[in-house]
Order: structure tokens, then C-alpha cells, then sequence
């Protein structure tokens, strides 16, 4: 069942025992997604949206060490954020620093076996807990291991993705979600909304959050809860993936480039529509939200449906006024691409964002594979609008 987050709001405000519980508790998640995998099952095929497990795991503690243990940090000449100190619990950078070392030569350098890199997991987050115990109670104190912390989180999502991807089991404890499978409607009143993190507001924030702007938002009617399976169907069945006019410019280019009349993960079959859930492949569950969609399948259902996706303000302004039903289900794509607001500057962390800005599309809300913590409602996540392979999906508001 889908719900309002109050988790995202109390973790950005954690304070150092709060934090400490909460690193453990994301480090006993990371190795949850691995631990039950073989030593075959790390060894994962090539692919441009994942990396090897050993260096995923690996980056997890290397970053945490480079945030925590390493500083302070500053630009050096070459654009690169440099630390002071060198690695000594997880390293080196030549290995696991995303900033320097290209996706595909993550296949191709040397990484630690197994047991040595569990050794370096180990180390390095009983280090990171020591200087945590001994630092202030100030954001600024606070600041890195709050960001190590949510860093960890979203690469045991990844790991989700990968084994969704790859058909492995799900983690234990994941079920698919479940919404009503005809939305009920609510009303977003006209007004004005504050979008975006506050300057000098209290607690974490990410720098594509920065900052806070006044947002005219119309009088419009919106999904309360995300469109389901049994809806997309109606979609797909009624030629939806067939017809040119619901798939313009870069959405036909994509949807002639892989021929498709239906969701990836989805079969049609003598007993009807099934679709895949990890290593399982279940009859097609109407109530569940619809995943594994793109933005341009997205943006197609809503041309069809006479509709349109919500933009990231009015969603925002929407979940903010608790008048929608998000977190917990699917991430939801938006109308809009993934840019800057105005007034934006990098954090210390200069790749998390500003790289991605352009090409990149948003998404809001949170997966049933995102952890509660994450859910904010001014938390902006991003993709390439062809993506499939995560657990997105979305809902729609009048045109």
C-alpha cells in the first residue's frame, strides 16, 4: 500500500546516533543484495546501467572513506575533487573513484575477491562510526555522513535493479506493491508554491534541490495514486504502441528502434497477460502499479488517455500538500527534464548532479526498493528517458 513519507523528512535531520544505527542498518541492506549470490552471479555480464558487484560494493566503501576519513577536500587544477589524506581502508581511487575511471574499464580492472572486499566493507564503516563518534552535532559536522549514508542507499536500489534485471530471486521481504487499479481523482487547488530546498534551512539537502522558487501551479486534476497494470492494459490492448501518434520525435525513434506492442517485462500467453518479477513470472497482477515503463511509454498512455504526466513542481506541490499518495510503489516520471534551479551550485560531490542536467528526465516519489529514508518530497531523482530497467512508472493529471 502506497503512503505519505515521513522517514525522508526525520533522516536528513539525523543526529550522530541516529546515523550510526542507520549506516549499520544500510550496510547490513548492501550485503543482504549480495551475500546469497554466487561467486558466478557476481561475475555480471557487461551492461551500461550496471557495474560489476565487487566494484558496486567496493565503491560503497570507498566513497563512504573518501567523504568520512579522507578530508578535507578541495579542487584541484584538473576539475577533480582531491582528498587530503590517501585511502586506507578501501582503495585505491584508481579503482572505485566513479569520477575518474570509465564504465566499461570497470570490467577490466583488478578488483579485490570477494572475502577482501567484504574485509574492506568492514573496515572501512567501523572507522567511519569511530570519527563519527568523536565529531560535532552541527549540519556541517553532520554533512558527509549524512550523504555516505543516502549514497549507500541508493546503490542497494541499484543492486535491486540488478538483480531484477539479471533474474535473480528478490531480496527477501519485497513483494510487489499494490494500488486500486482505476485512480481516483483528487483536486490540486490554483495557487502558489515554494519548490525546492530553503536557503538556510536546517538539516541535509542535495545541491539539485537548491534552491527554493515560487511556482505558479494551475487548478488541475491529478491521480492519487500511480496508474496500474490493469489501466496500462487497457492501453496496450487497445493499440497503443501501435498507433504514430502517441509515439512523436525522440518517442517513435525509440519505440521503432525495439519493435514493441507492449511492456518489456510483460508476455501474452495462452492464459493471458503475465509479466516477469524478478525470477518469477507472474500472471499479470491488475493492481500493481505499472513498472519497468520509460518516459516515452509514459508520455504515450497519457496522449492516448487524453492526459499528460504532472510537471515536478505540480507534483511536488501536490505530495507536499498530502493530497497524493506516493512512496513505496514506483518512481514516477515526470514532464519535465532533469536541469538546474535557478541559483544552483555544485555541493563538495561535484558529479551527483551536474553532469546529468539536460539529457537526463526526472522522477518523483520512491519504489517499493527505495528505502523510506529516501522519500522526500522535494527529492529529485533522474534518468535517461529510455530507461527501463528501474522500478518506474508513473501517473497522470488532466490536460
Amino acid at each position: 500500500m502506497l503512503q505519505t513519507k515521513q522517514s525522508g523528512m526525520l533522516a536528513r535531520h539525523y543526529n550522530k546516533d541516529q546515523l550510526a544505527a542507520a549506516m549499520r542498518d544500510a550496510r547490513s541492506n548492501l550485503l543482504a543484495c549480495v551475500d546469497d549470490l554466487s561467486d558466478a552471479e557476481w561475475r555480471v555480464p557487461y551492461h551500461t546501467c550496471y557495474n560489476p558487484v565487487a566494484w558496486e560494493i567496493g565503491h560503497v566503501a570507498w566513497f563512504a572513506e573518501w567523504w568520512t576519513l579522507r578530508g578535507p577536500h578541495e579542487l584541484g587544477s584538473d576539475g577533480q575533487v582531491q582528498a587530503a589524506l590517501p585511502a586506507r581502508y578501501a582503495g585505491p581511487d584508481q579503482t572505485f573513484n566513479s569520477s575518474i575511471i570509465p564504465h566499461r574499464d570497470r570490467w577490466v580492472v583488478s578488483l579485490p575477491e570477494r572475502s577482501a572486499v567484504y574485509d574492506m566493507l568492514a573496515a572501512q564503516l567501523d572507522a567511519t562510526l569511530a570519527r563519527l563518534a568523536h565529531c560535532g552535532e552541527s549540519d556541517e559536522a553532520l554533512y558527509f555522513y549524512r550523504l555516505a549514508l543516502f549514497h549507500e542507499d541508493m546503490h542497494v536500489e541499484a543492486l535491486t535493479y540488478l538483480r531484477d534485471h539479471l533474474g535473480f530471486s528478490a531480496p527477501l521481504g519485497l513483494r510487489p506493491p499494490s494500488v486500486p487499479i482505476v485512480a481516483e481523482q483528487v483536486t490540486i487547488a490554483a495557487g502558489l508554491a515554494r519548490i525546492g530546498q530553503e536557503e538556510n534551512a536546517k538539516g541535509f539537502y542535495f545541491d539539485n534541490e537548491k534552491w527554493a522558487h515560487t511556482v505558479e501551479i494551475p487548478a488541475l486534476q491529478m491521480d492519487a495514486t500511480p496508474i496500474s497494470c490493469g489501466a496500462f492494459l487497457n492501453f496496450v490492448e487497445n493499440g497503443g504502441y501501435a498507433t504514430p501518434d502517441f509515439w512523436p520525435d525522440a518517442a517513435g525513434r525509440w519505440r521503432n528502434s525495439v519493435e514493441r506492442s507492449h511492456p518489456e517485462r510483460w508476455r501474452k500467453g495462452v492464459d493471458g497477460w503475465q509479466c516477469r518479477w524478478f525470477d518469477q513470472c507472474l500472471p499479470l497482477p491488475l493492481d500493481m502499479p505499472i513498472m519497468h515503463v520509460n518516459a516515452y511509454e509514459a508520455q504515450a498512455y497519457c496522449r492516448w488517455a487524453k492526459r499528460r504526466l504532472p510537471s515536478e513542481a505540480q507534483w511536488e506541490a501536490a505530495a507536499r500538500q498530502g493530497a497524493i499518495q506516493w512512496g513505496g510503489g514506483v518512481w514516477e516520471w515526470m514532464s519535465d527534464a532533469f536541469m538546474p534551479y535557478a541559483g544552483f551550485s555544485p555541493d563538495p560531490y561535484r558529479d551527483y548532479s551536474a553532469p546529468w542536467f539536460g539529457n537526463h528526465h526526472c522522477l518523483r516519489g520512491g519504489s517499493f526498493a527505495t528505502h523510506a529514508r529516501m522519500h522526500h518530497a522535494q527529492y529529485r531523482n533522474f534518468f535517461l528517458p529510455e530507461r527501463i530497467d528501474i522500478f518506474a512508472g508513473f501517473r497522470s493529471c488532466g490536460v
